[in-house]
């Protein structure tokens, strides 16, 4: 087993790339959980803005309108230096400015109610409108007890009390639809850092056997070349045996009991079937790559394409038909369509469709596992 050790060695000097991915996979996969697992429950709460507010007017419906500003917003003092008040609103430390001028209280009174306050906001923020919809809801409340004759005190008494009154929010929810588990997320992005881990952890160790001086002295060796490939199988086999426990250990550690039900089993053997698949496609991108530098732009490309155009990272509901059509030549496509699927089986014997994607996902491995030895053997008949 000569060679089966030196596999396993020259996998250890690479574990660097491997371990780097793995763990930023970890760190996103507890992100995601975390979020996930946060309260399910929609409510509806008013936005609460930085206002600040400078109150010239004396009378009651100038106080009144800050006393109802002050209710849901944070009421701050106008800066005195010109400057420091445009530093305030660039970093975002106030929304919104108001100037609430001498003599409001009459002047609004007597019918003068347009373009009498003076308002400021970061030109294109959606501050602005808030808060003078809240600033216009008020004074139309106020204007209306006015025009009924009633004095400035009890108009802005019972505009605040009309103000405070809320309405029922209910949000439309379709019966059908049910929140996605913890292990749908994790095992989303899976096909990503599979085909990451494989084509430079995998594709590095078989490079270096590939390198010309150990391949001739390899073929000079006692041992016959049959063996040497089965024991480099081995190891394949072994690292990719290895990643796949790996991540089943830590779906275990986020997602719980997910693991012990139908669907976490399902879930488990989607990624078994792609990591074969990514496998294939490292010794399939190690034909190609004459150096490491190469094998990391191709890890780059079939990792990133395969998710981006096989609904990894972009769901296929967003796609076109025709992006659809073409994704389907993606192995990744497949795996997204089982995961999908995989949280609607409520049993083994109901989940057809999701074995016939673990059959397309391996007719993909064989593709490239074919395509790869053929490119192999022309470039073993022209050496």
């Amino acid at each position: 087993m000569q060679v089966f050790k030196v596999f396993c060695k020259v996998m250890y000097k690479h574990k660097s790339q491997s371990l780097m991915y793995i763990v930023i996979y970890l760190l996103i996969a507890i992100a995601m959980s975390r979020s996930v697992q946060e309260s399910k429950v929609m409510e509806f709460s008013k936005v609460s803005l930085k206002i600040a507010v400078e109150n010239q007017d004396q009378g009651e419906v100038g106080e009144g309108l800050v006393s109802y500003l002050k209710e849901h917003n944070q009421i701050k003092e106008v800066p005195k230096d010109r400057e420091a008040l445009k530093d305030a609103m660039y970093y975002q430390e106030i929304d919104y400015v108001l100037l609430i001028p001498k003599d409001f209280t009459e002047r609004f009174a007597a019918g003068e109610g347009e373009e009498l306050l003076e308002g400021t906001a970061v030109p294109g923020s959606s501050t602005a409108s808030l808060v003078e919809n809240e600033i216009q809801q008020y004074l139309d409340t106020a204007s209306m007890y006015l025009r009924a004759g009633m004095e400035s005190a009890r108009a802005v008494e019972l505009s605040a009390e009309d103000m405070r009154q809320e309405a029922e929010i209910n949000f439309l929810e379709k019966s059908d639809s049910k929140p996605l588990p913890i292990g749908f997320y994790f095992f989303q992005y899976v096909p990503y850092v599979f085909l990451v881990v494989m084509i430079l952890g995998l594709g590095a160790v078989m490079k270096t056997f590939r390198d010309k001086d150990l391949s001739a002295r390899n073929k000079c060796s006692a041992m016959s070349f049959f063996q040497q490939n089965i024991q480099i199988i081995l190891g394949c086999i072994l690292f990719t045996l290895a990643v796949f426990a790996v991540f089943m250990v830590m779906a275990l550690c986020l997602t719980g009991n997910y693991m012990f039900t139908v669907r976490g089993v399902l879930s488990a053997l989607n990624a078994l079937v792609f990591s074969i698949c990514a496998a294939s496609i490292a010794w399939f991108c190690v034909q190609f790559a004459r150096t490491m530098p190469e094998l990391n732009i191709m890890s780059n490309v079939f990792s990133l394409s395969f998710s981006f155009l096989g609904g990894v990272f972009v769901a296929l509901d967003l796609m076109g038909d025709g992006m659809k059509q073409a994704a389907k030549f993606i192995p990744s496509y497949w795996y997204v369509i089982a995961n999908r699927d995989i949280q609607k089986a409520d049993s083994f014997a109901g989940a057809g469709n999701i074995y016939q994607c673990y059959l397309v996902v391996l007719l993909f491995a064989l593709a490239f596992f074919s395509v790869g030895l053929l490119v192999n053997r022309m470039k073993l008949r022209t050496v």
